[in-house]
Protein backbone atom coordinates (compact mmCIF):
# COMPACT_ATOMS: atom_id res chain seq x y z
CA UNK A 1 0.00 0.00 0.00
CA UNK A 2 2.84 2.34 0.90
CA UNK A 3 4.57 1.56 -2.38
CA UNK A 4 1.40 2.42 -4.29
CA UNK A 5 1.07 5.73 -2.43
CA UNK A 6 4.70 6.53 -3.23
CA UNK A 7 4.16 5.83 -6.92
CA UNK A 8 1.02 7.97 -6.96
CA UNK A 9 2.91 10.83 -5.30
CA UNK A 10 5.72 10.64 -7.86
CA UNK A 11 3.19 10.63 -10.73
CA UNK A 12 1.44 13.68 -9.27
CA UNK A 13 4.76 15.54 -8.96
CA UNK A 14 5.65 14.73 -12.58
CA UNK A 15 2.20 15.88 -13.74
CA UNK A 16 2.57 19.11 -11.76
CA UNK A 17 6.03 19.79 -13.24
CA UNK A 18 4.76 19.11 -16.77
CA UNK A 19 1.76 21.36 -16.30
CA UNK A 20 4.02 24.14 -14.99
CA UNK A 21 6.51 23.65 -17.79
CA UNK A 22 3.78 24.03 -20.39
CA UNK A 23 3.15 27.56 -19.19
CA UNK A 24 6.34 28.62 -20.99
CA UNK A 25 9.19 27.23 -23.06
CA UNK A 26 12.77 28.55 -23.09
CA UNK A 27 15.07 28.33 -26.12
CA UNK A 28 18.65 29.47 -26.70
CA UNK A 29 21.01 29.91 -29.66
CA UNK A 30 24.49 31.16 -30.54
CA UNK A 31 25.36 32.69 -33.92
CA UNK A 32 28.74 30.96 -34.42
CA UNK A 33 30.21 27.49 -33.97
CA UNK A 34 33.79 28.73 -34.20
CA UNK A 35 35.48 32.07 -33.49
CA UNK A 36 38.80 33.66 -32.54
CA UNK A 37 40.03 35.02 -29.22
CA UNK A 38 38.83 38.67 -28.88
CA UNK A 39 35.96 38.05 -31.31
CA UNK A 40 32.34 38.89 -30.47
CA UNK A 41 29.59 36.23 -30.45
CA UNK A 42 25.84 36.78 -30.22
CA UNK A 43 23.69 34.84 -27.70
CA UNK A 44 19.89 34.81 -27.95
CA UNK A 45 17.54 33.50 -25.24
CA UNK A 46 13.76 33.44 -25.71
CA UNK A 47 10.90 32.55 -23.37
CA UNK A 48 7.55 31.82 -25.08
CA UNK A 49 4.43 31.59 -22.91
CA UNK A 50 1.24 29.73 -23.82
CA UNK A 51 -0.88 32.81 -23.06
CA UNK A 52 -0.66 36.58 -22.49
CA UNK A 53 0.72 35.62 -19.06
CA UNK A 54 0.93 38.44 -16.53
CA UNK A 55 1.85 36.39 -13.48
CA UNK A 56 5.50 35.59 -14.17
CA UNK A 57 8.50 37.79 -13.53
CA UNK A 58 11.78 36.75 -15.18
CA UNK A 59 15.12 37.39 -13.48
CA UNK A 60 17.88 36.73 -15.99
CA UNK A 61 21.07 38.78 -16.02
CA UNK A 62 24.34 36.95 -16.83
CA UNK A 63 26.12 40.21 -17.68
CA UNK A 64 29.62 40.38 -16.22
CA UNK A 65 33.32 39.59 -16.50
CA UNK A 66 34.20 35.89 -16.47
CA UNK A 67 37.41 33.90 -16.79
CA UNK A 68 36.71 32.87 -20.40
CA UNK A 69 34.68 35.83 -21.69
CA UNK A 70 33.09 39.20 -20.97
CA UNK A 71 29.35 39.41 -21.65
CA UNK A 72 27.18 42.49 -22.26
CA UNK A 73 23.44 43.03 -22.69
CA UNK A 74 22.53 43.92 -26.28
CA UNK A 75 18.74 44.11 -25.89
CA UNK A 76 15.84 42.92 -23.77
CA UNK A 77 12.20 42.94 -24.90
CA UNK A 78 8.72 41.70 -24.08
CA UNK A 79 6.03 41.40 -26.76
CA UNK A 80 2.64 39.83 -27.39
CA UNK A 81 2.81 37.72 -30.55
CA UNK A 82 -0.33 35.92 -31.76
CA UNK A 83 -1.89 36.53 -28.37
CA UNK A 84 1.03 35.01 -26.46
CA UNK A 85 3.75 36.63 -24.37
CA UNK A 86 7.33 36.39 -25.65
CA UNK A 87 10.42 37.60 -23.77
CA UNK A 88 13.72 37.94 -25.64
CA UNK A 89 17.19 38.48 -24.19
CA UNK A 90 20.19 39.17 -26.46
CA UNK A 91 23.79 39.32 -25.30
CA UNK A 92 27.21 39.86 -26.87
CA UNK A 93 30.21 37.99 -25.45
CA UNK A 94 33.84 38.79 -26.21
CA UNK A 95 35.97 35.64 -26.03
CA UNK A 96 39.14 35.72 -23.94
CA UNK A 97 40.88 32.38 -24.38
CA UNK A 98 41.28 29.53 -26.86
CA UNK A 99 39.55 26.17 -26.50
CA UNK A 100 35.98 25.04 -25.91
CA UNK A 101 33.98 27.75 -24.13
CA UNK A 102 30.56 27.00 -22.64
CA UNK A 103 27.79 29.41 -21.67
CA UNK A 104 25.81 27.79 -18.86
CA UNK A 105 23.39 30.16 -17.12
CA UNK A 106 20.45 29.96 -14.70
CA UNK A 107 17.22 31.94 -14.86
CA UNK A 108 14.83 32.57 -11.98
CA UNK A 109 11.09 32.38 -12.77
CA UNK A 110 8.94 34.12 -10.16
CA UNK A 111 5.19 33.55 -10.29
CA UNK A 112 2.73 35.70 -8.38
CA UNK A 113 0.75 33.40 -6.02
CA UNK A 114 -2.91 33.48 -5.10
CA UNK A 115 -2.27 35.07 -1.69
CA UNK A 116 -0.61 38.04 -3.38
CA UNK A 117 -3.53 38.40 -5.81
CA UNK A 118 -6.05 38.28 -2.93
CA UNK A 119 -4.09 40.89 -0.98
CA UNK A 120 -4.02 43.19 -4.01
CA UNK A 121 -7.75 42.78 -4.73
CA UNK A 122 -8.70 43.31 -1.08
CA UNK A 123 -6.27 46.19 -0.62
CA UNK A 124 -4.31 44.45 2.13
CA UNK A 125 -0.61 44.72 2.79
CA UNK A 126 0.13 41.47 4.56
CA UNK A 127 3.81 40.83 4.97
CA UNK A 128 3.16 37.28 6.26
CA UNK A 129 2.34 36.05 2.77
CA UNK A 130 5.03 35.10 0.26
CA UNK A 131 4.39 37.21 -2.84
CA UNK A 132 5.98 34.79 -5.34
CA UNK A 133 6.62 31.15 -5.91
CA UNK A 134 10.15 30.77 -7.29
CA UNK A 135 11.66 28.30 -9.72
CA UNK A 136 15.31 28.20 -10.79
CA UNK A 137 15.77 26.89 -14.33
CA UNK A 138 18.93 25.84 -16.14
CA UNK A 139 19.21 27.47 -19.54
CA UNK A 140 20.23 25.38 -22.52
CA UNK A 141 24.03 25.09 -22.52
CA UNK A 142 25.66 26.84 -25.48
CA UNK A 143 29.23 26.21 -26.58
CA UNK A 144 31.76 27.49 -29.11
CA UNK A 145 35.18 26.39 -30.33
CA UNK A 146 37.61 29.31 -29.88
CA UNK A 147 40.78 29.54 -31.98
CA UNK A 148 44.00 31.09 -30.70
CA UNK A 149 44.76 34.71 -31.62
CA UNK A 150 47.53 36.90 -30.18
CA UNK A 151 46.31 40.15 -31.78
CA UNK A 152 44.21 42.34 -29.48
CA UNK A 153 42.38 44.29 -32.18
CA UNK A 154 39.94 42.16 -34.18
CA UNK A 155 37.29 43.22 -36.68
CA UNK A 156 36.83 45.09 -39.94
CA UNK A 157 38.32 48.57 -39.74
CA UNK A 158 39.16 51.56 -41.92
CA UNK A 159 41.91 53.99 -40.90
CA UNK A 160 41.85 57.68 -41.81
CA UNK A 161 44.16 60.60 -41.09
CA UNK A 162 43.42 64.33 -41.15
CA UNK A 163 46.45 66.57 -40.92
CA UNK A 164 47.70 70.05 -41.79
CA UNK A 165 50.28 70.83 -44.46
CA UNK A 166 53.82 70.06 -43.32
CA UNK A 167 55.01 73.67 -43.39
CA UNK A 168 53.83 76.07 -40.70
CA UNK A 169 54.90 79.26 -38.93
CA UNK A 170 56.59 79.17 -35.55
CA UNK A 171 54.13 78.72 -32.69
CA UNK A 172 51.33 77.96 -35.12
CA UNK A 173 49.42 74.82 -34.02
CA UNK A 174 49.90 71.81 -36.28
CA UNK A 175 46.69 69.74 -36.25
CA UNK A 176 46.58 65.97 -36.60
CA UNK A 177 43.68 63.53 -36.20
CA UNK A 178 43.57 59.73 -36.38
CA UNK A 179 40.18 58.11 -37.10
CA UNK A 180 39.41 54.38 -36.92
CA UNK A 181 35.97 53.30 -38.15
CA UNK A 182 34.40 49.87 -38.42
CA UNK A 183 33.05 46.94 -36.42
CA UNK A 184 34.86 44.81 -33.86
CA UNK A 185 36.41 45.31 -30.45
CA UNK A 186 36.87 49.08 -30.80
CA UNK A 187 36.66 49.33 -27.02
CA UNK A 188 40.18 47.86 -26.80
CA UNK A 189 41.75 50.89 -28.52
CA UNK A 190 43.77 52.98 -26.08
CA UNK A 191 44.58 56.69 -26.15
CA UNK A 192 47.81 57.57 -27.95
CA UNK A 193 50.49 59.08 -25.74
CA UNK A 194 52.21 61.26 -28.31
CA UNK A 195 55.61 62.64 -27.38
CA UNK A 196 57.64 64.92 -29.70
CA UNK A 197 61.02 66.27 -28.52
CA UNK A 198 61.22 70.05 -28.65
CA UNK A 199 57.47 70.51 -29.19
CA UNK A 200 54.43 70.98 -27.01
CA UNK A 201 51.68 68.41 -27.68
CA UNK A 202 48.08 69.24 -26.77
CA UNK A 203 45.47 66.50 -26.92
CA UNK A 204 42.22 65.33 -25.40
CA UNK A 205 40.90 61.88 -24.59
CA UNK A 206 39.95 59.80 -27.60
CA UNK A 207 36.36 60.22 -28.79
CA UNK A 208 34.49 56.91 -28.67
CA UNK A 209 31.39 57.12 -30.83
CA UNK A 210 30.30 53.51 -31.19
CA UNK A 211 27.45 51.22 -30.19
CA UNK A 212 27.23 47.53 -29.35
CA UNK A 213 25.97 45.22 -32.14
CA UNK A 214 25.83 41.46 -32.75
CA UNK A 215 29.32 41.65 -34.29
CA UNK A 216 30.88 43.82 -31.60
CA UNK A 217 31.17 47.59 -31.33
CA UNK A 218 30.28 49.52 -34.49
CA UNK A 219 31.18 53.16 -35.08
CA UNK A 220 34.17 55.46 -34.79
CA UNK A 221 37.16 56.00 -32.52
CA UNK A 222 39.21 59.19 -32.99
CA UNK A 223 41.87 61.27 -31.27
CA UNK A 224 43.02 64.81 -32.09
CA UNK A 225 46.31 66.57 -31.48
CA UNK A 226 47.60 70.14 -31.71
CA UNK A 227 51.39 70.45 -31.78
CA UNK A 228 53.21 73.74 -31.23
CA UNK A 229 56.92 74.36 -31.81
CA UNK A 230 59.40 77.11 -32.70
CA UNK A 231 61.56 74.74 -34.74
CA UNK A 232 61.25 71.82 -37.15
CA UNK A 233 60.02 68.60 -35.57
CA UNK A 234 59.45 64.99 -36.57
CA UNK A 235 56.03 63.41 -36.18
CA UNK A 236 56.64 59.86 -34.91
CA UNK A 237 55.64 56.57 -36.49
CA UNK A 238 52.25 55.15 -35.42
CA UNK A 239 51.28 51.59 -36.32
CA UNK A 240 48.51 49.07 -35.64
CA UNK A 241 48.12 45.35 -36.18
CA UNK A 242 44.64 43.83 -36.38
CA UNK A 243 43.00 40.60 -37.44
CA UNK A 244 40.53 41.37 -40.23
CA UNK A 245 37.41 39.20 -40.02
CA UNK A 246 36.09 39.55 -43.56
CA UNK A 247 39.35 38.21 -45.03
CA UNK A 248 40.48 36.15 -42.02
CA UNK A 249 43.98 37.60 -42.36
CA UNK A 250 46.40 39.58 -40.24
CA UNK A 251 46.63 43.20 -41.39
CA UNK A 252 48.63 46.24 -40.41
CA UNK A 253 48.27 49.99 -40.73
CA UNK A 254 51.17 52.40 -40.41
CA UNK A 255 51.58 56.16 -40.31
CA UNK A 256 55.21 56.65 -41.23
CA UNK A 257 57.15 59.36 -39.45
CA UNK A 258 57.41 62.68 -41.28
CA UNK A 259 59.01 66.07 -40.77
CA UNK A 260 57.07 69.26 -40.18
CA UNK A 261 59.02 72.35 -41.18
CA UNK A 262 58.57 75.41 -39.01
CA UNK A 263 59.30 78.89 -40.35
CA UNK A 264 61.01 81.45 -38.11
CA UNK A 265 58.91 84.40 -36.98
CA UNK A 266 61.48 86.88 -38.34
CA UNK A 267 65.16 87.09 -39.20
CA UNK A 268 67.63 89.45 -37.57
CA UNK A 269 68.44 91.23 -40.83
CA UNK A 270 64.76 92.09 -41.26
CA UNK A 271 64.86 94.12 -38.07
CA UNK A 272 67.15 96.67 -39.79
CA UNK A 273 64.32 97.74 -42.09
CA UNK A 274 61.69 98.65 -39.62
CA UNK A 275 62.06 97.52 -36.05
CA UNK A 276 58.87 99.18 -34.90
CA UNK A 277 56.76 97.64 -37.63
CA UNK A 278 58.17 94.19 -36.96
CA UNK A 279 57.33 94.43 -33.28
CA UNK A 280 53.76 95.35 -34.09
CA UNK A 281 53.40 92.36 -36.41
CA UNK A 282 54.77 90.10 -33.74
CA UNK A 283 52.24 91.30 -31.22
CA UNK A 284 49.14 91.03 -33.34
CA UNK A 285 49.93 87.86 -35.26
CA UNK A 286 51.79 85.64 -32.82
CA UNK A 287 51.13 86.68 -29.26
CA UNK A 288 48.25 84.26 -28.97
CA UNK A 289 50.44 81.37 -30.09
CA UNK A 290 52.96 82.08 -27.36
CA UNK A 291 50.07 82.06 -24.89
CA UNK A 292 49.83 78.33 -25.54
CA UNK A 293 53.18 77.90 -23.82
CA UNK A 294 52.63 80.25 -20.89
CA UNK A 295 49.05 79.07 -20.40
CA UNK A 296 49.50 75.41 -21.25
CA UNK A 297 47.80 74.26 -18.09
CA UNK A 298 44.62 75.98 -19.28
CA UNK A 299 44.36 73.64 -22.23
CA UNK A 300 43.90 70.75 -19.83
CA UNK A 301 40.51 72.17 -18.94
CA UNK A 302 39.41 72.23 -22.54
CA UNK A 303 38.67 69.37 -24.94
CA UNK A 304 40.94 69.96 -27.93
CA UNK A 305 39.21 70.02 -31.28
CA UNK A 306 39.77 71.35 -34.76
CA UNK A 307 36.95 72.85 -36.76
CA UNK A 308 35.87 70.49 -39.54
CA UNK A 309 32.82 69.87 -41.67
CA UNK A 310 31.60 67.10 -39.41
CA UNK A 311 32.04 69.17 -36.21
CA UNK A 312 28.69 69.74 -34.57
CA UNK A 313 27.87 73.32 -33.71
CA UNK A 314 26.37 72.20 -30.40
CA UNK A 315 29.67 70.63 -29.38
CA UNK A 316 31.58 73.88 -30.04
CA UNK A 317 28.94 75.90 -28.18
CA UNK A 318 29.30 73.65 -25.15
CA UNK A 319 33.10 74.05 -25.14
CA UNK A 320 32.84 77.83 -25.51
CA UNK A 321 30.33 78.12 -22.69
CA UNK A 322 32.58 76.03 -20.41
CA UNK A 323 35.38 78.64 -20.66
CA UNK A 324 35.54 80.71 -17.48
CA UNK A 325 38.18 83.27 -18.49
CA UNK A 326 39.29 85.14 -21.60
CA UNK A 327 42.57 83.19 -21.60
CA UNK A 328 40.74 79.87 -21.66
CA UNK A 329 38.57 81.01 -24.57
CA UNK A 330 41.65 82.37 -26.36
CA UNK A 331 43.49 79.04 -26.15
CA UNK A 332 40.38 77.15 -27.27
CA UNK A 333 39.95 79.27 -30.41
CA UNK A 334 43.65 79.00 -31.27
CA UNK A 335 43.56 75.23 -31.15
CA UNK A 336 40.22 74.82 -32.94
CA UNK A 337 41.05 77.06 -35.91
CA UNK A 338 43.38 80.02 -35.48
CA UNK A 339 42.78 81.22 -39.05
CA UNK A 340 38.98 81.15 -38.98
CA UNK A 341 38.81 82.96 -35.64
CA UNK A 342 41.80 85.28 -36.19
CA UNK A 343 39.74 88.52 -35.98
CA UNK A 344 38.06 87.43 -32.77
CA UNK A 345 41.39 86.27 -31.31
CA UNK A 346 42.91 89.72 -31.91
CA UNK A 347 39.98 91.37 -30.16
CA UNK A 348 40.37 89.05 -27.21
CA UNK A 349 44.10 89.85 -27.11
CA UNK A 350 43.45 93.57 -26.98
CA UNK A 351 40.57 93.13 -24.49
CA UNK A 352 38.17 94.81 -26.92
CA UNK A 353 35.57 92.19 -26.04
CA UNK A 354 34.45 90.86 -22.70
CA UNK A 355 34.08 87.11 -22.13
CA UNK A 356 30.29 87.41 -22.32
CA UNK A 357 30.39 89.42 -25.58
CA UNK A 358 32.77 86.92 -27.18
CA UNK A 359 30.55 83.99 -26.20
CA UNK A 360 27.53 85.75 -27.72
CA UNK A 361 29.37 86.26 -31.02
CA UNK A 362 30.38 82.59 -31.16
CA UNK A 363 26.87 81.38 -30.41
CA UNK A 364 25.40 83.19 -33.45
Amino acid sequence: MKNNLGKILIILIIIFINLDAKEYIWSASINKKQAYVNEAVHLHYSCKFNSRDELHVIEFNPVGTYKDYDIYLLSESENIIDGKRVNDFEFVAFLKKAGLIEFNFDVLMKKTNQDSINNTVLGRDNADYEQFSKKLIKQKKLSIDVLANDITLLGDFEFKVKKDKTSIDAYEPYHFELIIEGTGNLDKLEDIDLKIPGAKVFTSRAQKNYVLTEDGYKGKWSQKFAIVSSENFEFPNISYEFYEKKSNTLKSYEIKSFEVKVKELYKKEDLLDDVKEERNIFKTEYLYYILIFISGFLAGKIKISKNSKDEKKGDLTHKVQSCKTLDELLVLLIIIDSVKYSDLIKKLESKELSLLEAKKQLSK
